[in-house]
């Protein structure tokens, strides 16, 4: 088993992948609200924020969070989930498009095991 993580600022993406998947037969997929290390420091530091955060607040100020799914698969569906956010998302290879990357499982309660 592994946990397949895809980490976007692309909020409009989600809801699409969440939709294949289910199409696809991927069940139990979780989004998670996340933030950056940079959004977070900026947001949290009590120094000054650097210049860099500062203008970027300033020129996007309602940018919101970015989404994390959570998927629990099986080895052998692991590059089939992938190919459907892909499909999606597009390539992940371009700077801010987001990441991917899975897990091992070596336990797991509540997560069907057939």
């Amino acid at each position: 088993m592994q946990l397949l993580i895809h980490i976007t600022n692309h909020e409009d993406t989600v809801n699409p992948i969440m939709e294949k998947l289910l199409e696809e037969g991927f069940h139990g997929a979780t989004i998670v609200d996340c933030e950056g290390m940079l959004n977070a420091i900026n947001q949290d530091s009590v120094d000054a924020p650097s210049i860099f955060g500062g203008l970027r607040k300033f020129v996007n100020p309602d940018r919101q969070t970015n989404k994390m799914i959570l998927l629990v698969l099986k080895d052998e569906e692991v590059s089939h989930a992938i190919e459907v956010i892909h499909g999606i998302a597009g390539t992940l290879k371009l700077p801010n498009t987001g990441i991917l990357f899975t897990v091992p499982i070596t336990r797991w309660e509540g997560v069907a095991k057939d």
